[in-house]
């Protein structure tokens, strides 16, 4: 006849038994009413723990286990009881330059126009000042970045801002459009644009 399975009896191949149920017939296993746990203690004495929820045996740490193992990784040189050295990362002082990244100048996109004809709309404004460069468009709608300034009763007031896509074309809008009539013979409210 064979020898008893492990599994028969609810022990693992080391000998320990597996489900609460077998505690009782083991000797090494006992019940500790303070900690609420199952302990077993084999003949070597060393002891384990039964964790109910992984559903095994855990050793049991102790001081002089604890200080066998520091024995093993000790170092020669370093001293444990000395707290670990904490890093910081140091900051630079506020007047060093080199710590900063040089900021860049904010250029500027954005043309101011007045004495536009109280006509005018939006893509005739487009139409006209498209010619020094690309329009920046709004990133929700697409439409071009002009806005019309209106005035208290909500009509047009001859007032606009077109906002390039480079600073490049503030120049030439202002070299090419500056003083000039909006419409060929036609002037606004205040004379040529500016």
């Amino acid at each position: 006849m064979a020898p008893p399975d492990a599994s028969d009896e609810g022990l693992q191949p080391s000998g320990f038994p597996q489900s609460p149920s077998a505690f009782d017939a083991d000797d090494r296993v006992s019940f500790s009413k303070l900690d609420d746990k199952f302990i077993l203690e084999t003949e070597e004495g060393t002891e384990y723990e039964w964790d109910t929820a992984l559903r095994r045996w855990i050793p049991v740490l102790d001081q002089e286990l604890l200080d066998q193992q520091a024995a093993i990784y000790r170092v020669e040189g370093v001293d444990e009881s000395a707290p670990a050295a904490q890093h910081k990362k140091k900051r630079k002082a506020n007047n060093d330059e080199t710590s900063q990244k040089p900021k860049k100048a904010r250029l500027n996109t954005a043309v101011y126009i007045t004495s536009v004809p109280l006509d005018a709309d939006k893509d005739e404004i487009k139409h006209v000042f498209s010619k020094c460069g690309v329009i920046a468009e709004e990133i929700d709608s697409g439409q071009p970045r002009i806005k019309m300034y209106e005035n208290d009763k909500g009509e047009f007031k001859g007032d606009a801002l077109v906002v390039y896509f480079r600073p490049e074309s503030v120049a030439l809008a202002v070299q090419m459009l500056d003083d000039s009539e909006f419409r060929l013979g036609t002037e606004g409210p205040m004379g040529n644009m500016r």
